[in-house]
């Protein structure tokens, strides 16, 4: 095939960030919306060029035309759509998390290895520059054998960022829905997911975490989570603060990151990602006594979906796996599920018992 050509399985506002992958892609193109709001499925439709809409999914994954989907809805349909793309013949591409328990995990692992199609769940961090530049950094020795990793993330307001609608914030206040805390399970994910891109598979964890359930909070966002590697003896912390009154400059979420990985030798910093919260370089090396900042590339939160989208129809076209897979998908995934078990459970929760 010269392109493959993808459908969107919902509609929602992230799905206009995922959009920006089919601009300009020589690997693929966007061919199809589905929504069962028929209204926002044709608007987006139209603001993207796309001819074919559905009100139901399932008659987008019967067309012979359609190679691959890219499933952004919320996360209690994750499973049962996952498994019909995959039955459908479809190439997938799913919007984290990957589902709700383990139980659910171990369905999509065996559905994807029983498929001759790919399966990935999109991880934009993974593909946000600053990031990979670390990375880099971190691969080519530049601060000798990692040792320790650190995560910040503040939730706040941004006056000029997205407008979340009640909807949205509504089933996410559902468990049964959403799958767990806010900031831990559904954003949370984004961060389970640079652990081990960074550091490596995770043996245990141990948090503390406010896990009040309400649609006005960002539940679990005041947390101190703790880990270690596996294999190792590297740890880390990730800890999240709210306040409505924490101004942050973004066009996104009100919501930002920085990260430190601390080596044998030295320290990196990536010092954002979804906002601009600091005036600073993107990311910093500190080495044998000097500081080195790197500031010559892409920042903006909004191209890293653009980038996902681009490595999931290039590994279509090339038969390589995008990141990331169904296993990895759910080792990200069970951190999620071992942070919050601990918080319940005030202690510490080994990753082998889920």
């Amino acid at each position: 095939m010269d392109k493959v050509r993808v459908g969107f399985i919902g509609a929602g506002r992230i799905s206009t960030l995922h959009a920006l992958a089919y601009e300009n892609n020589p690997t693929g193109e966007l061919v199809a919306v589905a929504d069962q709001n028929e209204g926002i499925a044709s608007e987006q439709a139209q603001a993207w060029g796309v001819d074919h809409i559905y009100s139901d999914y399932r008659k987008l994954l019967s067309s012979p035309d359609i190679d691959a989907v890219e499933i952004l809805l919320p996360h209690h349909l994750h499973l049962p759509v996952t498994l019909s793309a995959l039955e459908a013949g479809k190439h997938v591409s799913l919007q984290k998390p990957m589902c709700l328990n383990m139980d659910e995990a171990r369905q999509i692992i065996d559905a994807a290895d029983a498929s001759d199609r790919t399966f990935r769940m999109v991880e934009n961090y993974r593909t946000y520059v600053p990031y990979e530049h670390a990375k880099s950094l971190l691969d080519a020795g530049e601060i000798g054998d990692l040792i320790g990793m650190r995560v910040k993330t503040v939730h706040g307001t941004s006056p000029g960022g997205w407008q979340i609608p009640s909807t949205a914030t509504a089933w996410r206040s559902d468990p049964t829905l959403a799958g767990g805390a806010n900031s831990i399970h559904d954003y949370g994910a984004h961060i389970t997911s640079m652990i081990p891109y960074f550091a490596g598979e995770v043996e245990k964890v141990h948090a503390m975490a406010d896990l009040t359930t309400g649609a006005d909070r960002f539940t679990g966002s005041r947390s101190v989570i703790t880990w270690k590697q596996a294999g190792s003896e590297v740890f880390g912390t990730w800890d999240m603060n709210e306040s409505d009154e924490f101004v942050i400059d973004s066009d996104y979420y009100p919501v930002d990151e920085w990260i430190e990985l601390t080596g044998t030798h030295g320290i990196i910093w990536v010092t954002r990602c979804s906002a601009r919260m600091v005036d600073m370089p993107p990311v910093m090396l500190f080495k044998d006594g000097k500081t080195r900042s790197f500031d010559d590339m892409e920042t903006d939160w909004g191209d890293s979906f653009r980038r996902a989208g681009h490595e999931f129809t290039d590994g279509i076209i090339s038969g390589s796996q995008p990141q990331l897979s169904a296993v990895d998908a759910a080792h990200t995934l069970v951190i999620s599920l071992a942070a919050a078990k601990s918080a319940v459970e005030h202690r510490e929760v080994a990753i082998s018992e889920l």
